[in-house]
């Protein structure tokens, strides 16, 4: 009679996105207390659970009556032939609060999918359609941050 041991080993990532000035290291901290709890006791005996947070940052909201941000609807109404509806939205890209607290610069983040172009998915797309919409955009947007700053 033969017996086997096999090792299994199984990594699984969260990610949590707080909207509007909130403190995300005690939110994070909070949820990931809360997902140990849960999972511990779900947990079968013999198997072994590691919890650990990587990274985070605050949650920011733009000023979207800054010249910057103006500068940026009208590139963007130039390039796709329709005003952009601004969306508070998600993400995360710890640098862009760095560059405000550090350096005392504002970022643009501008994004030119779709709701449909299953954004982070197995099946994610982006139309050259939009690309190059994107493309004239970004173009504009030099001209009108340069007009926003003669004024």
């Amino acid at each position: 009679m033969f017996e086997y041991v096999t090792e299994l080993s199984l990594t699984g990532t969260g990610a949590s996105r707080p909207a509007g000035p909130r403190r995300p290291a005690e939110g994070r901290q909070r949820l990931l207390a809360a997902a140990e709890r849960f999972l511990r006791d779900a947990c079968p005996p013999g198997l072994e659970i590691e919890f650990k947070a990587e990274h985070g940052c605050a949650a920011l909201v733009f000023d979207d009556k800054s010249p910057y941000m103006q500068a940026a609807r009208r590139a963007i109404a130039d390039a796709f032939g329709a005003e952009p509806v601004l969306i508070r939205e998600g993400g995360s890209i710890p640098v862009v609060a760095t560059f405000r607290d550090v350096l005392g610069v504002d970022t643009l983040l501008l994004g030119w999918g779709q709701n449909s172009d299953n954004l982070h998915s197995p099946n994610e797309r982006f139309t050259l359609a939009d690309f190059h919409r994107g493309t004239r955009a970004s173009a504009h947007l030099w001209g009108e941050l340069g007009a926003s700053r003669s004024k």
